[in-house]
């Protein structure tokens, strides 16, 4: 006989949503319909969950034995936006002003900070740390153990492995250190660095740590210049970019434009 992990006594609905009796949801949070909210999640004042989405996802044990699962605590800060059809498991932390895009995963045991934007069909595949103002675009993927510092920008399909010797269990993660830019179609093999302010280019093959400031092209990927040999078409200095942005989602050290 098939038992549902979803028995009446614990859950509830609300506006088509199933909701756990042990999750705690501010009373200005949005549910959107067919979403499921497992126990032991915490959403926080002004979030908007959108339909179909799963918050607190368990492990795989949970569906062999559902009545003996503890379920680790799930907390989506103020003022976040998960849009529809969306995964976050059990166990991850997430801080204020989160935003994602439609269809991301976020497994077990991450944390990310506040301010941060994870795009559609991103998976980020858990036991993951992610600093403050991190942007992720679509279909970005993050390997277990990786470490992502603040203000980094990582575009779409950029991979972050964390296998040395598939499939081998002892996982080493990247780590991206602030400011740094990952750009598209980049592969960053396991266990390496990427320096503060370094700049990877588009399809690039990373298999040796990059120092902070510079350019890396190529597969496999070369050390090419300091970023601040790099010009626009006006032959301007554009990096690091942090003293050349104009205002942008609130960075801290901007000042808002009269």
């Amino acid at each position: 006989m098939f038992l549902s992990p979803f028995p009446e006594k614990n859950y509830c609905r609300q506006n088509g949503a199933l909701v756990s009796l042990q999750a705690k949801i501010a009373s200005n949070a949005y549910i959107g319909e067919g979403t499921i909210i497992y126990p032991n999640v915490n959403i926080a004042d002004g979030c908007h969950i959108g339909s179909h989405c799963i918050i607190g996802e368990p492990s795989a044990s949970y569906y062999e034995r559902p009545s003996d699962y503890e379920f680790k605590e799930t907390f989506i800060g103020n003022g976040s936006i998960i849009r529809s059809h969306s995964i976050i498991y059990a166990g991850v932390e997430i801080g204020d002003n989160f935003q994602s895009g439609h269809r991301i995963t976020i497994r077990e045991l991450s944390k990310i900070g506040k301010d941060c934007s994870v795009g559609t069909l991103s998976d980020l595949q858990g036991k993951l740390v992610i600093g403050n103002h991190v942007r992720l675009h679509s279909n970005v993927h993050i390997g277990q153990m990786s470490i992502i510092d603040d203000y980094v920008w990582i575009y779409p399909y950029v991979v972050l492995t964390n296998a040395p010797y598939p499939p081998m269990g002892e996982l080493k993660g990247v780590t991206v250190k602030q400011f740094a830019q990952v750009c598209t179609s980049a592969v960053i093999l396991p266990g390496l660095t990427i320096g503060e302010n370094a700049l990877i280019g588009a399809g690039a093959v990373v298999t040796k740590d990059v120092l902070s400031e510079r350019v890396v092209l190529g597969n496999p990927g070369k050390d090419i210049c300091s970023v601040r040999d790099l010009r626009n078409e006006k032959g301007k200095q554009i990096y690091p970019w942090k003293d050349f942005l104009s205002v942008y989602r609130g960075y801290p050290w901007q000042k808002e434009e009269n």
